[in-house]
């Protein structure tokens, strides 16, 4: 039973995170642009260094890389306030 705790407290953290850095990712763009750019994310993919964040206008994959460093300051603070261990992570869009 110990080792579904751990693997469910560890899939939670992951989902957190996620969905963490998805609202940083709106907030941020719409502070910027004026635009609402909830309908152009797909999906956002943690591994150990990097996130990985698919979306479906490569327009607005060079608008996201351009302010990538406002987006890791804003969920960086965010964890923080929770109390999640932060990695140093890249954000990387496709």
């Amino acid at each position: 039973m110990k080792v579904w705790d751990a693997i469910r407290r560890k899939w939670r953290e992951e989902k957190v995170i996620q969905s963490i850095i998805w609202t940083s990712i709106i907030e941020v763009y719409k502070q910027k642009k004026w635009i609402d750019v909830t309908h152009y994310l797909d999906s956002i993919t943690i591994s150990w260094d990097s996130v990985r964040i698919k979306t479906k206008k490569p327009i607005i994959i060079t608008e996201l890389s351009q302010i990538s460093s406002e987006i890791q300051e804003v969920y960086k603070r965010r964890l923080l306030k929770l109390g999640v261990k932060l990695r140093d992570m890249k954000l990387k869009f496709y």
